[in-house]
């Protein structure tokens, strides 16, 4: 799969083009995109899907946005589709301000099919939407109908809201695969070593982090998986962090992996943070946490 970086001046040519924003490459995008292959094959044209460099809110009302999955997370799980081309669109103040009739007219007018979600908006203040896809006489088009999981639609914002609430194993079902999260590691504290649970801490940036708690996890380094055990929270016992951290303990591991990116999977929430009076009670719990991450780390594919 190619990546390109559009410029103003960039168009398609005969393509089948599959058109949102992507982010998670849930259920229904996941449809979406094999939709897009399915028609390029039967027409023998190639396929290609156009997608942000950002979220709009972080140009619109310059909002720092938690992805879930940031752009290079993005890129990385779309490139195991298989399409020709990934067009990535530079969100500007001026492309938000562009009328709909306009943005057909400049980006995707050439292109042969536009495949997009039912929901799909563009243009300034969202004002074009599927309809006015649908009455261009310059390409076909192409809509993917809702689909629902226990009643809600299948959907970047349901999947937002179960992750506030820590549901990540209902979140699983969703995206089709756990939630994960890839970052570098940085230095800590430290003081997880100290009680015979070292971490590894992740930098989060761009993420959308999970409720504070303890999670049942997998985390994989430099292509292994491990289970693990992860923290989110701000170590209230120990440390007292005032931002936001993931930590991960990793099972039967012992690797200096400070600067390496890794991954780390959200199967399970155990329990709420917890600020305990004593170490040792601190101590106590996480042995429990460990031995009931084994138990439901032993029936998870």
């Amino acid at each position: 799969m190619n990546v390109t970086y559009l410029s103003e001046e960039s168009i398609f040519k005969d393509t089948v083009l599959a058109v949102g924003f992507f982010d998670g490459i849930h259920l229904a995008h996941q449809r979406l995109i094999e939709e897009t292959i399915k028609i390029g094959k039967k027409l023998g044209k190639k396929t290609a899907l156009l997608t942000f460099d950002v979220h709009p809110k972080t140009v619109l009302f310059d909002l720092e946005y938690q992805y879930l999955t940031p752009l290079p997370a993005k890129i990385k799980k779309l490139k195991k589709f298989a399409l020709d081309d990934l067009y990535i669109l530079r969100f500007t103040k001026k492309l938000a301000s562009m009328d709909p009739h306009e943005f057909m007219e400049r980006y995707i007018s050439n292109a042969h099919t536009i495949v997009c979600g039912f929901d799909f908006k563009f243009g300034i203040r969202g004002s074009g939407n599927v309809d006015m896809l649908n009455a261009s006489d310059a390409f076909e088009t192409v809509v993917v109908d809702e689909i629902t999981y226990h009643g809600f639609k299948v959907g970047s914002t349901h999947i937002r809201d179960l992750l506030h609430a820590g549901r990540v194993d209902e979140v699983e079902e969703i995206l089709g695969h756990p939630y994960e999260i890839t970052g570098q590691v940085i230095h800590g504290a430290k003081k997880g070593r100290m009680i015979g649970y070292p971490t590894a801490n992740i930098d989060t940036t761009d993420y959308l982090i999970p409720r504070k708690g303890v999670y049942a996890t997998k985390t994989l380094v430099d292509g292994v998986w491990y289970d693990s055990m992860s923290s989110v929270g701000h170590n209230p016992t120990l440390n007292c962090r005032s931002d936001l951290s993931v930590e991960s303990n990793l099972f039967d591991f012992d690797q200096d992996i400070y600067g390496k990116e890794i991954t780390t999977v959200f199967i399970k929430r155990l329990r709420d943070e917890i600020k305990f009076d004593q170490v040792d009670d601190l101590i106590t719990q996480i042995d429990q946490d460990k031995q009931d991450t084994i138990e439901i780390l032993k029936t998870h594919q």
